[in-house]
């Protein structure tokens, strides 16, 4: 294909109209989201989100096992402690971030901020 390709041609089942660009458009009300049950922040959020969220841009869950007994924070070095994760719980990681990870608590879907050292791939 050429520069000249249209975007339909490109992609097919887009709608064709003719010369114009292809626009999309955000419909229907904002959603209101519970920032410590929803993963979603200014610049990410949990793809499970997308469909009901926008965000810049989306991450898939990597599992991770806590290690040791860690605070989960409201914000990365933060005061603010939401929960204590158990030792041998699974989090939903979907960023690290000096040394913090972002994601929720897989049990109850707790978001927030964990140090990463406290995390571990799951087996």
């Amino acid at each position: 294909m050429n520069s000249s390709t249209s975007f339909s041609a490109k992609h097919p089942g887009a709608p064709v109209q003719a010369d114009r660009p292809v626009r999309f458009s955000l419909a229907g009300p904002s959603r209101p989201f519970d920032p410590a049950r929803q993963a979603i922040r200014p610049d990410l959020a949990d793809v499970a989100e997308a469909e009901h969220h926008f965000a810049p841009h989306y991450a898939e869950p990597a599992i991770r096992q806590v290690v040791h007994d860690a605070p989960l924070f409201e914000q990365a070095g933060g005061e603010a402690i939401r929960a204590t994760l158990k030792g041998g719980e699974s989090f939903a990681m979907l960023d690290v971030t000096g040394g913090w990870a972002w994601g929720y608590r897989l049990s109850d879907h707790l978001v927030g901020y964990v140090e990463a050292s406290a995390l571990a791939p799951s087996s």
